[in-house]
């Protein structure tokens, strides 16, 4: 097409952190920007047959607030009836700059306005926590804690000799008897044994997991949402977060369900999420009101959901999250700080 800037670009259709576009594109696509308008090529996948390949033609002057975040671009497209929004990832950095500085320039007051905002909150903890070593060491603790316990299971398995062999492997609940005895042994909380004088118990079992899927689910959410939570709350405060929010969640856990071989970080989990949501009630603490009402869109919903499959699922330990939901909402309001910079908090 003459006259036409040609990009290949990658389309998804649903994710958290990927762009997504309003036409299901998915996989391989192209971008041809011309002088009066831009069109967007792409596959939509069907359940049978080959993939739908489709174009659509987009007016240059209803594009506005183009952006690049690494190689990820978006534009909003101003239409009659509704608006919508366009993503879609370049090969790289440079093309994805290349393709914004081809797009309209002109942006909406409300885009314009939770950009600023938003490069105001990064600088802000740019400032105070450059940096998240604790995240990293309760990874790390999780996670090695795991990979010790499992190897001390398959070690005993492995010194298991004779008789004791057949007997271990013909029964059909052996191993995972075996296993909740090793959660007993490495520190999970039992009623019995809690309440009976081992208060330890209550700190420990935040660091074991009963699965490598139980393992991973907790990591994940840990990642995403305590990443954000130490670098607003300072590394320092966030530790005292996690502890107050793991205990809190062990002594409901205990509690509600004395009977249950209890463990896991999710209590601590939930209430890191709490304190955040804790955090964000307060004035004046220096989050910009776009990132609240962001950070709040975010954070409820997964939230809410995480509670309702704790209800749907029986083994899950909702007295736990629930306990750490609340003692990490009352330790957020007790550690929470000005994120304001120097000369901004003295001005205030």
């Amino acid at each position: 097409m003459a006259g036409s800037t040609l990009f290949d670009v990658r389309f998804y259709t649903a994710g958290v952190k990927w762009p997504t576009n309003p036409f299901r594109f998915r996989g391989q696509g192209q971008l041809a920007i011309e002088t009066d308008f831009v069109f967007v090529r792409g596959a939509i996948g069907r359940t049978f047959g080959l993939p739908k390949h489709e174009e659509h033609r987009l007016r240059r002057v209803d594009i506005v607030n183009a952006y690049a975040s690494g190689q990820d671009v978006w534009f909003d497209v101003i239409g009659v009836k509704e608006n919508i929004t366009v993503g879609f990832s370049a090969a790289d950095r440079e093309t994805a700059a290349r393709i914004v500085a081809l797009l309209p320039t002109r942006q909406t007051e409300s885009f314009q306005r939770e950009h600023e905002e938003n490069a105001v909150f990064h600088d802000r903890i740019d400032y105070w926590s450059p940096s998240t070593p604790v995240i990293w060491g309760l990874l790390a603790a999780n996670i090695g804690i795991f990979a010790l316990m499992w190897l001390a299971i398959k070690h005993f398995q492995s010194e298991l000799i004779g008789p004791l062999r057949q007997v271990f492997e013909r029964q059909p609940n052996a191993a995972a008897l075996l296993h909740a005895q090793q959660l007993v042994e490495w520190g999970s909380n039992v009623g019995r044994l809690t309440r009976g004088g081992q208060w330890w118990r209550l700190v420990s079992s935040m660091f074991l997991h009963g699965s490598l899927l139980h393992l991973v689910f907790n990591m994940i959410a840990l990642w995403q949402v305590g990443k954000l939570t130490e670098r607003i709350f300072g590394s320092t405060r966030f530790l005292a977060l996690y502890f107050i929010a793991g205990v809190s969640g062990s002594i409901a856990s205990v509690l509600w369900n004395p009977h249950v071989n209890s463990v896991g970080a999710s209590g601590a989990i939930f209430g890191i999420i709490g304190g955040l949501l804790a955090f964000l009630s307060r004035a004046n603490t220096g989050v910009p009101p776009t990132v609240v009402t962001e950070l709040r869109s975010s954070l409820v919903p997964f939230l809410l959901f995480s509670l309702w499959m704790g209800f749907v699922y029986p083994h899950t330990d909702n007295a736990a999250h629930i306990g750490g939901l609340v003692g990490g909402w009352l330790a957020g309001l007790l550690l929470a700080r000005s994120i304001h910079l120097p000369e901004q908090a003295q001005a205030k």
